[in-house]
């Protein structure tokens, strides 16, 4: 499940690169900026897998 295009959030995060007065066109900062987007889609799906283990709990708990 993708919350965001890939096109859309590597326009945000280039824009928040550029305005801190970063290349993100670089090679070092794309590396970079491959990484962070990794980790936080990672902890975004763990986010998301916890609060439909809450949902299925709450569901369960309720007879829904």
């Amino acid at each position: 499940m993708r919350l965001f295009e890939e096109s859309e959030t590597t326009a945000d995060l280039d824009a928040l690169l550029t305005e801190a007065g970063f290349d993100p066109l670089n090679t070092q900062v794309a590396a970079i900026k491959a990484i962070i987007s990794r980790y936080y889609a990672g902890r975004t799906a763990e986010v998301l897998d916890r609060v439909k283990q809450v949902l299925a709990n709450y569901t369960a708990a309720n007879g829904a």
